[in-house]
């Protein structure tokens, strides 16, 4: 049975409480992961380090990152978003911190790696906490807002960290960003609950919640589970996991190699281009809230979330591929930021649905799993793009080269984003 159909206006919020940690997480985790970035053009003087050599250590994170996805998911499923985040958000900033300790090339490959492990958890469990916390006709704006936060550190990374190395040096960076980390892992352990465990949260949240789920005489939300192995035979998850590691190819590329497209082709300094690459992501930022409104208003007037996603990623992804063309023609600086303003914005507005597919596909309470094997797929993106990049831009095609890529992948990914559906998975009788 439904616990309401029509559930009267909660008098509690703390689903949103919950959403603000997640997204809070995943600011952080960014701001960490960015940082690297954004140190990149000091380093690669400090150390004497190639492009190429960047764009493996850049790479290296991914490695590890991508093949701890189906681990995180079985953890996620198994023991629950508490445990998992805090404990991995607290190893991230314990790794993150021991950058600035790094003397060489290999000792930077080991760290990197070491902060893909640590890092995995984030947005699976923060799906997961979606799932269980919001109800589908609020979800999109809710996954929006802890997707946006990835905008968000990389927003306010460029100009801290830069302020940082200019008045205490690139390896301060790194310790102040990790601690950061290890902060919120305290506060995520001592305040997080599931709703059912909740102390404060009301009947009428609770209900409202509901909504949307079937409750047994327990008054539990029923679940049909499907093996975490069997979900890479559905359809659905293979298609929508191929786009999504073009997604994370796309998106990749400018997260790791902007602020050095800045110093490097538009002639900026180190103070300057902390501005300049902080507002596209400052941009997307808004764009990505506005989308998540957008698209939940849109439900509300009788949207399936088949067309929300369909039509959300269609935008993000030709968007994204006219702004990156336009930006290789750009002739000046200020028109370069202009131009990847735009495609951010563009970006993230459709992509205020990406990370609500997850919750949307997955059977109850494995939202965890499914964005595990999502980000896992999807990741192998995020693995090639720096090293692919840097591989160009050492070349004599520079980085318009590799910009030409991200064009073609964004407009392949486009199509498979679109031509899907995205109903909650039922296990088939041979996969219960």
């Amino acid at each position: 049975m439904n616990v309401n159909l029509n559930p009267i206006k909660p008098e509690s919020g703390k689903r949103w409480f919950a959403v603000f940690m997640v997204s809070l997480a995943i600011t952080i985790n960014y701001l960490d992961r960015v940082n690297f970035s954004v140190a990149t053009p000091t380093m690669m003087e400090y150390f004497k380090l190639t492009a190429g050599q960047m764009g493996i250590l850049m790479s290296a994170f991914f490695w590890s990152y991508t093949l701890t996805m189906i681990p995180a998911g079985a953890l996620l499923n198994r023991f629950g978003p508490k445990q998992v985040l805090g404990f991995s958000a607290g190893g991230w900033g314990i790794v993150t911190m021991l950058t600035g300790a790094c003397q060489s090339f290999a000792m930077f490959l080991g760290i990197r790696i070491a902060l893909g492990f640590t890092e995995a958890p984030g947005f699976p469990a923060s799906a997961r906490v979606v799932s269980v916390w919001v109800p589908t006709h609020e979800r999109t704006f809710a996954s929006a807002c802890f997707d946006c936060c990835a905008r968000l550190g990389s927003a306010f990374a460029p100009p801290i960290v830069a302020w940082i190395i200019v008045n205490w040096g690139w390896r301060m960076s790194f310790v102040i960003t990790g601690a950061i980390a290890v902060v919120y892992a305290i506060a995520w352990l001592l305040t997080y609950r599931e709703p059912d465990d909740h102390p404060t949260v009301t009947a009428s949240e609770l209900a409202y919640i509901r909504q949307n789920e079937v409750v047994n005489e327990s008054g539990k939300v029923e679940s049909k589970p499907i093996p975490m192995h069997k979900l890479f035979t559905y359809p659905v998850i293979m298609k929508v996991t191929i786009a999504y590691a073009l997604y994370l190819y796309v998106w990749t590329v400018f997260a790791s190699w902007m602020p050095t497209y800045f110093v490097q082709v538009r002639g900026m300094s180190l103070s300057e281009m902390g501005t300049a690459a902080m507002i596209p992501y400052i941009v997307a930022v808004i764009m990505e809230l506005t989308g998540g409104k957008v698209f939940d208003a849109w439900h509300a007037k009788g949207a399936t979330v088949s067309q929300l996603r369909r039509t959300g990623m269609g935008i993000a992804m030709v968007g994204s591929a006219v702004f990156i063309y336009l930006t290789m023609g750009a002739t000046t600086g200020v028109q370069a930021v202009v131009y990847l303003s735009a495609f951010m914005g563009i970006f993230a507005f459709g992509a205020s649905n990406v990370w609500a597919i997850p919750s949307d596909i997955a059977p109850y309470g494995q939202a965890g799993g499914v964005g595990g094997i999502y980000n896992f797929v999807g990741n192998f993106g995020a693995l090639f793009a720096p090293m692919v990049t840097g591989f160009f831009v050492g070349s004599k095609y520079g980085f318009n080269g590799a910009f030409t890529v991200c064009v073609v992948f964004a407009l392949i990914g486009a199509l498979l984003f679109i031509f899907n559906k995205y109903d909650r998975l039922e296990p088939r009788t041979q996969d219960m």
